[in-house]
């Protein structure tokens, strides 16, 4: 395990601004490696690196992490722009969480999110972790106050960029920064944020020790305006003034029972380059486990091989807000109704200027009766 193992190279490099500045490398797990611990690898024309074995990976196997050639000294969206590459596919994998998915969501963990090159089996580039408050993931989710640290793989604690979602609160109670998220967007306090911050910022969303904004995703209000029932976020620079330079649109109809047989796309335009965020239907098994029992989701992001290396990263960053606002609800395919002794089947969630509508069914249980008349009117 102290000894570094040396990786073969297993593609050829995509070059960033003339450059190759990353490769995608095959790496040997090392026998006594588990979950989570790193070992040490030699990086063809870097030097050693740290490579932290994945979850459902064991010893002897392969897998893919993209190195970077030479030193990389910059962060932000120029340093992740640089390890993705040139690629036209770039797949999220948000990771299950053991003590979550036992407890039904009760526990709720910090998510953390692998970002490989070229689908599910494409070397790993970046991992994307939050960072947030224990009382306000189990009583404010999924609209709690978070950050993201966004990493190169082969070196987790070097955060490249940060993402501050501004939230509710728990200890704050109606005097958080975004108290009504969720609700109808027809103020700031019900509008969803993120702020996206070069290199790592530390502290609590909207209470930073740190902050070095470089951008904005918005959620414009929406309420009683033409549209409302299709979201939208808007991709602002940072700086006074600043007009949006990028939206992402996305459908009415999403989540629910329907993400096992149709999948959700969102589409960010910059005006240059067309990009698709797709929320991916389970490919196997273990994802249709994945999709009904948890809330961990799987997205692609497709775009040109000419896109522009600031799309893909604010691409990037629009996925993980997306799930935030979409997908990280617990239970959220079926649940059961004590009060009522049903079980509630929610076909899809509907967005309607701002909130989220489900759309569900009922099949009674027990003693097979509909619900009594006060229940009914309650």
């Amino acid at each position: 395990m102290s000894e570094a193992r040396v990786a073969e190279r297993s593609t050829e490099a995509a070059p960033v601004g003339g450059a190759i500045l990353a490769q995608p490398v095959a790496v040997t797990v090392p026998d006594g490696a588990k979950v989570g611990q790193a070992f040490p690898i030699e990086a063809p024309g870097y030097g050693q690196v740290q490579v932290a074995v994945p979850a459902g990976v064991k010893a002897g196997q392969v897998i893919q992490v993209v190195v970077p050639t030479q030193p990389l000294e910059m962060t932000g969206f120029g340093a992740v722009g640089s390890l993705l590459g040139a690629s036209s596919v770039i797949e999220v994998n948000q990771r299950v969480l053991l003590w979550e998915t036992i407890s039904g969501g009760c526990c709720e963990q910090q998510n953390i999110f692998d970002i490989k090159l070229e689908g599910k089996d494409g070397p790993r580039v970046l991992l994307a972790k939050e960072s947030s408050q224990c009382c306000d993931r189990v009583f404010c989710k999924p609209h709690h106050a978070l950050l993201v640290h966004v990493s190169p793989y082969y070196d987790p604690e070097r955060v490249l960029l940060t993402l501050e979602r501004k939230g509710c609160e728990c200890h704050k109670c109606c005097f958080s920064h975004k108290p009504c998220l969720g609700c109808w967007s027809c103020s700031n306090i019900c509008t969803e944020e993120v702020t996206i911050h070069e290199g790592r910022v530390d502290g609590v969303a909207g209470s930073l020790k740190n902050p070095n904004p470089v951008a904005v995703i918005s959620q414009p209000k929406q309420c009683c305006k033409p549209h409302g029932c299709t979201p939208k976020l808007d991709f602002i620079p940072a700086g006074e003034g600043a007009v949006p330079t990028g939206t992402t649109t996305g459908p009415m109809c999403f989540g629910g029972c329907s993400e096992l047989c149709c999948t959700s796309e969102f589409n960010y335009n910059s005006g240059a380059d067309d990009v698709s965020i797709v929320h991916l239907l389970p490919r196997s098994c273990w994802e249709f486990f994945k999709a009904v029992c948890t809330d961990s989701d799987n997205y692609r992001i497709s775009m040109a091989t000419t896109t522009a290396p600031d799309t893909r990263v604010q691409a990037l960053a629009t996925s993980l807000l997306l799930d935030y606002m979409f997908f990280e609800i617990d239970q959220g395919m079926c649940r059961y109704d004590q009060g009522r002794k049903q079980c509630v089947f929610t076909c899809c969630l509907c967005f309607c200027y701002g909130c989220l509508m489900p759309c569900e069914c009922c099949i009674p249980l027990g003693n097979g009766k509909p619900p009594a008349a006060e229940d009914a009117a309650a």
